[in-house]
């Protein structure tokens, strides 16, 4: 007596199923390595704009505990040109050939330009490299209603090393 088994089921993938799997595969890997590749390439620009912001304010404090100009007493009391201070030469912006390190009143760092980037003593600042900073000193006081030299604005630019450049301000009274 012959007795039959049953007939088992194989199934599995063909050869032509696999290579559409891996066809399919490799193209969506793609679009993903695309857009995850793209997210990367930006995730270092908030990096960089915290450390232009980190460096811009350093500027911006150490310019801004100077004095309002050259012939300023301490604490700017009484203000420059007033009755019972000295009188200022208030048109002539820039420094007044000092070195970086003798840098004494807000428009001394008119027109500076450094890259790398200088603490107050002239010592490059660590962590920045491939960043440049420009200072530019304007009187600002008609823009407050007051006369144009009882104000001045102090503007830092700071480049980061992919070229884009963050400008920053802040001003300084002469009251």
């Amino acid at each position: 007596m012959l007795i039959s088994l049953p007939k088992k089921s194989i199934s599995g993938y063909s050869l032509i199923e696999l290579i559409i799997t891996i066809v399919l595969t490799s193209i969506v890997m793609v679009i993903f390595y695309g857009i995850f590749a793209d997210n990367q390439m930006k995730s270092a620009s908030p990096v960089m704009q915290v450390k232009a912001a980190e460096l811009a304010q350093a500027y911006l404090e150490e310019i801004s505990l100077k004095r309002f100009h050259e012939n300023s007493p301490a604490g700017n009391t009484p203000p420059c040109n007033a009755p019972t201070a000295p009188l200022c030469n208030l048109f002539a912006l820039g420094s007044d050939g000092e070195t970086r390190a003798q840098f004494d009143d807000v428009d001394d760092y008119h027109l500076l330009d450094e890259q790398p980037p200088q603490d107050a003593l002239g010592n490059p600042r660590n962590g920045f490299g491939g960043f440049r900073a420009q200072v530019n000193v304007s009187y600002a006081g008609g823009s407050f209603g007051l006369p144009a030299q009882d104000l001045k604005r102090i503007e830092v630019t700071i480049t980061i090393p992919d070229g884009s450049r963050w400008v920053f301000s802040s001003y300084k009274g002469n009251f």
